[in-house]
């Protein structure tokens, strides 16, 4: 773990990204998907992920699975820090896709940090959507984001999806140079939370659904979840306008009362420009021909649909034109998604 309180992250992702290529950790999704590695003729596809067991990393995995399984092209996994670190990789030429989120896509592709420079990407589909609320201990004094001045907050990774926008969020409300920002896998995250080592710490909850790893902590630690003032979001979203909100009732989530206002992003799957109409075409087919195969590897794939698909992608940003082609099949196309140029073998 690494403690800033003004966060630099090109070099972190550029570390990771160097480690994870010379420990040579393509193909981890093996051991989760065996047939993932099953021979084809066809180019490979290489596949970015996120941390191991989080829920992007076991999402993609299973997309990469479904692709492989039902459309005979090889594909193949590396588990990275998230979508920050997959928009560079795509850059580099180092995987044909990679999973993102709406927050990435605006500094990504202005070239703000943590980029290293303008990136140039083509969404997919979405997938899911994360509400991603900060959380304390129950006897915390902390009860505002305001609070927050001077504590140590922990939002997962230097240049992941989650510390971009919870560091957007405090940003907004004003106190973002005087926290103690602490980073580390997921893994490590909870592990600090339940330590006590760290003040406030991200949940996950994927469409208002809590994540195997958020119900493990509440069984050992008793939190509340820290509200978020509509002024302070509204103006997060002037600074980052992938950040979205979303309400998640008692009904859902036993930890809010009535109806609670959260930050939330939408998870998009991302692709170079050199990946072909026809190889984003077979992707969604492979997907979304038959759903339910994909939606029956567990709770965080239950978005997976053409609707869902297609309603979170974001309007600015190119779609690759083999998947627009795709979704104008299935008559679930938006007219204001923007259709990138077509790209053949």
């Amino acid at each position: 773990m690494t403690q800033d309180t003004k966060y630099n992250c090109p070099s972190p992702i550029d570390a990771r990204r160097r480690q994870l290529l010379q420990a040579g950790m393509i193909g981890v999704g093996v051991a989760m998907f065996p047939g993932i590695l099953a021979a084809s003729p066809n180019r490979e596809l290489r596949w970015g992920s996120a941390s191991l067991g989080s829920t992007g990393y076991i999402i993609i995995e299973a997309l990469a699975q479904s692709t492989q399984r039902n459309s005979g092209t090889r594909s193949t996994t590396l588990s990275t820090s998230g979508g920050a670190e997959n928009m560079v990789m795509l850059s580099r030429e180092e995987i044909e896709f990679g999973q993102t989120t709406s927050t990435d896509w605006p500094p990504a592709t202005q070239g703000e940090r943590p980029f290293p420079g303008p990136i140039d990407a083509r969404q997919v589909f979405a997938y899911t959507v994360w509400n991603i609320p900060l959380i304390v201990r129950a006897d915390s004094d902390i009860h505002s984001l305001a609070d927050l001045a001077g504590k140590r907050v922990m939002p997962s990774t230097a240049g992941g999806a989650t510390a971009i926008m919870h560091q957007t969020i405090l940003q907004a409300a004003g106190v973002a140079d005087d926290v103690n920002w602490t980073y580390g896998s997921w893994n490590d995250t909870f592990s600090a939370f339940q330590a006590g080592s760290v003040d406030a710490i991200p949940s996950t909850l994927t469409n208002g659904r809590a994540s195997p790893a958020l119900a493990e902590i509440d069984s050992t630690v008793e939190f509340r979840v820290l509200p978020i003032e509509p002024e302070v979001l509204e103006r997060a979203q002037a600074i980052n306008s992938g950040l979205l909100a979303t309400t998640v009732s008692a009904e859902q989530w036993d930890k809010v009362e009535g109806e609670m206002l959260m930050p939330a992003i939408s998870g998009v799957l991302a692709t170079r420009p050199g990946v072909t109409d026809d190889e984003a075409y077979a992707v969604c087919q492979a997907i979304f021909d038959d759903p339910e195969q994909v939606r029956r590897v567990g709770s965080q794939l239950q978005d997976i649909g053409v609707e869902f698909a297609v309603a979170y992608l974001l309007p600015n940003y190119p779609v690759n034109a083999g998947a627009a082609r795709y979704f104008q099949e299935r008559g679930v196309w938006r007219d204001e998604l923007v259709v990138a140029d077509p790209v053949t073998a």
